[in-house]
């Protein structure tokens, strides 16, 4: 009988190890199993294009606050409004005030600064300084004796001749015992020195008792 030849088996061995072949047969049928390295690995390829971006993920949580930083310098110190120039005067007792005619102040309460003067006695508000102030004024009025009633009082502020606008009051005088106050406030702006302010009384004659006004300079003109 003559004798056959078979493959059997077929093995990749490591790199770089030598092949094998090996009889698992016998000399009349012989079945050769081969183990055959694999070869080396070959150059790495060119990098393939760059595909499209994918979509934005989603936001993660916020992270843990940081700590406080050091505290900045204090900056500098900004102008300061003070209002110190300004002026208080009064007049207590009874006066007569009559149509047109300017109330008089008899004391002065307080005057700092130099740029509101007033002199005890007189009528006559001066300011000396450009700038922008704030006016009040209060009084009691009440009729003169014999007077015709009901008698109408009107006090307003006047600067330099001229009426102050918004800066009047009225009251109307019903019965000889009536005793009304008064009272007016308003901002004016002097641009010309010196400059007179005076509270006038228009209407009926009448009189008027603590009396009070203050002026505060409160800044320049821009």
């Amino acid at each position: 009988m003559a004798a056959t030849v078979q493959v059997g088996t077929v093995t990749t061995g490591d790199s770089q190890t030598p092949a094998q072949v090996t009889n698992s047969g016998d000399e009349n049928h012989a079945i050769f199993d081969f183990v055959i390295p694999k070869g080396e690995d070959g150059a790495t390829g060119a990098d393939g294009i760059i595909g499209p971006t994918g979509p934005t993920g989603a936001t993660g949580p916020t992270g843990a606050t940081g700590p406080t930083g050091a505290k900045g310098a204090t900056g500098p110190t900004g102008p300061c409004c003070r209002a110190d120039q300004l002026l208080a005067a009064y007049s207590t007792p009874p006066q007569p005030g009559t149509n047109g005619g300017a109330l008089v102040f008899d004391m002065n309460a307080l005057i700092n600064g130099s740029s509101i003067t007033h002199m005890a006695g007189s009528a006559n508000i001066v300011i000396q300084q450009t700038g922008y102030y704030s006016v009040a004024f209060s009084a009691t009025v009440a009729p003169v004796k014999n007077a015709s009633l009901p008698a109408s009082v009107t006090l307003s502020m006047r600067l330099q001749g001229t009426d102050v606008p918004g800066a009047a009051a009225i009251q109307v005088l019903h019965n000889s015992q009536s005793a009304e106050n008064v009272a007016l406030s308003q901002m004016i702006r002097v641009t010309t020195v010196p400059a007179t302010l005076n509270i006038i009384g228009s209407g009926s004659s009448f009189l008027y008792s603590t009396a009070s006004v203050s002026v505060i300079r409160i800044g320049d003109i821009s």
